[in-house]
């Protein structure tokens, strides 16, 4: 499978808007197809965590894997780094950037 690179930024996934191309139209179909769970259901659970603003959201491949990595800035104003399995939702790896 080749790479999947979405930038959805918070604009795209919560007032509206549409991505160009065919990017998520690729999104919609795995999703569909149960590759991938929702993006709003990783975002919740990583919000629950670190209580924020979503600032990027990406959906991409690496090593055979769909990773969803996301970065919230939290009430503290901290920025997190959260990568989660794009397949289970599991949160992968999180850490905070400086």
């Amino acid at each position: 499978m080749e790479a999947v690179a979405l930038v959805l930024l918070i604009l795209v996934l919560f007032e509206g808007a549409s991505l160009a191309g065919g990017d998520h139209d690729r999104a919609k179909k795995l999703k569909e197809a149960g590759e991938i769970v929702p993006l709003e259901r990783v975002v919740e659970t990583a919000k629950k965590a670190h209580p924020g603003q979503l600032l990027e959201a990406e959906l991409d491949e690496k090593k055979g894997r769909l990773v969803y990595e996301l970065e919230l800035l939290d009430e503290e104003g901290t920025v997190w780094e959260l990568k989660y399995d794009a397949k289970s939702g599991e949160l992968l790896k999180e850490k905070q950037e400086h």
